[in-house]
């Protein structure tokens, strides 16, 4: 069965490898990282490979992730894809903020490994995405 595919977004180098092996161990994932560029090198970047969801981090060097998720839902090639906001902001505007771009979920940094893997699998059953 192929492999779902996970974009996830992030300039924190240590943490996308950390998320990359955690997720790869589950045998389920394929994870492509973005860790730099601009909005629109991402947005090809993920109109090109069409990931079946989106872990997004907020704050990051020279891109604002608010910014790239308002994108995405305007785009109707990415409408589509679920976003998970992955963050080390825990203020509630941030939060309010996301949910009123249509984030899925949001999660505040540092979490467990397992808490993550259950909201992938929780945001992929509601939308009909996954392994039968």
């Amino acid at each position: 069965m192929e492999k779902l595919k996970i974009l996830l977004i992030d300039d924190d180098k240590d943490f996308c490898k950390v998320i990359k092996e955690v997720l790869a161990r589950t045998g389920k994932y394929k994870i492509l990282v973005a860790t730099g560029g601009e909005v629109g090198s991402i947005l090809a970047r993920c109109r090109w490979h069409k990931p079946h969801l989106i872990l997004l981090d907020i704050m990051m060097s020279g891109l604002d992730g608010f910014e790239l998720l308002k994108r995405f839902k305007k785009d109707k090639r990415t409408l589509y894809i679920p976003v998970i906001i992955v963050t080390g902001r825990t203020d509630l505007e941030s939060k309010i903020r996301a949910e009123g771009l249509y984030c899925e979920d949001y999660l505040v940094k540092p979490f467990d490994s397992e808490l993550l893997k259950s909201k992938i699998e929780d945001v992929l059953a509601r939308h009909g995405i996954g392994h039968e």
